[in-house]
């Protein structure tokens, strides 16, 4: 039978995900079965002699240390693991993460790096009653807009302030790094094609993230050998529903490709993105249907806990019984 277009979709609403359903594995691993055949006279026999030497391969190396097989391989978009808190104490410089290659230096703007220097600030909680301190002192001085106007000065004064504390002994030195912000050099690492990211954002219509496309991979080196990487992006429109993004009866959003989002702040945390495909329509090629997957080897767990099931404790009831109607009868 020939697959039609128009099955696809009903095929793989009612079946779920082709993935998890086609033979790709099981015919891959009897190829690999057909290559122990050495002796076509007795093909069963050096299929069990393969099958007999790879497991005892795969028995030893489960006992070799400090020697990378396929059990401990890191994975290719392996981030590090969990967040290190050992080589620093702030929350901002301890985010898991590896580069993919080698990068690029070049010189920064002095736009960009402004807006990565306040973003990181902006982000950092330790950072947080400076950002409170600095508005305060603002709104003291009768500032006519009070958000411009920290965004335009906050790297400055924080630098200075944080500096004050510090020579008298109050912050950490990793503190005075973040405060004097990173080093005017970019390091732009390798992307590919698919770059789609996704963010989730505060006081959105429907509850819909920001999506964008990934611009710029960059690294900031602060003193101390601290470092942070951020994701530059060009961000669709998705502040106007209709326009710049929609939304149909099954919950798949289409964003606007050609609808760019015109913000002073393109920079996120690379641990803040998620990643996502977009998928070019079939009627109009400007826009593009949103799809969001996992990395590899990375799946969503619940930390429920479900409650022990426990049947109730029967009572039994004694089946003794005293009889209190005995005639009484004399022994001698």
């Amino acid at each position: 039978m020939i697959h039609l277009t128009c099955h696809l979709a009903w095929e793989a609403k009612v079946a779920g995900p082709v993935q998890f359903r086609w033979m790709y594995p099981m015919e891959r691993y009897l190829h690999k079965l057909k290559t122990y055949v050495r002796n076509k006279a007795h093909p069963e026999g050096s299929i069990a002699e393969g099958v007999l030497g790879d497991e005892c391969l795969i028995f030893c190396s489960r006992y070799l240390h400090r020697v990378e097989t396929k059990f401990n391989k890191r994975d290719r978009n392996d981030d590090g693991g969990q967040p290190s808190y050992d080589a620093s104490p702030l929350s901002i410089f301890s985010t898991p993460g590896r580069a993919f290659g080698k990068g690029v230096l070049r010189e920064m703007s002095i736009e960009l790096h402004k807006a990565a220097t306040h973003y990181v600030l902006q982000n950092c909680d330790e950072a947080f009653p400076f950002v409170q301190e600095h508005k305060n002192v603002l709104i003291q001085s009768s500032v006519d807009n009070v958000e411009e106007s920290h965004r335009l000065q906050f790297s400055n004064w924080i630098s200075k302030r944080v500096t004050e504390l510090y020579n008298d002994g109050k912050v950490s030195k990793q503190m005075l790094s973040l405060a004097q912000g990173p080093e005017r050099r970019r390091d732009e690492n390798k992307k590919t094609q698919n770059s789609g990211v996704m963010v989730k954002g505060e006081n959105q219509i429907d509850d819909v993230p920001w999506y964008g496309t990934l611009v710029d991979i960059v690294e900031l080196r602060y003193t101390e050998g601290n470092r942070v990487v951020l994701f530059n992006c060009d961000w669709y429109d998705m502040a106007r529903k209709g326009t710049g993004y929609k939304i149909d009866r099954y919950g798949i959003i289409t964003v606007n490709t050609t609808r760019k989002l015109n913000t002073q702040e393109p920079f996120v945390l690379a641990s803040q993105a998620t990643q996502v495909f977009y998928v070019k329509g079939v009627r109009n090629k400007i826009w593009s249907f949103v799809v969001e997957t996992n990395p590899r080897n990375a799946y969503e767990t619940t930390n429920d806990e479900i409650e022990p099931y426990q049947e109730a404790e029967t009572q039994i009831q004694s089946m003794h019984a005293i009889q209190n109607d005995v005639e009484d009868n004399e022994i001698d």
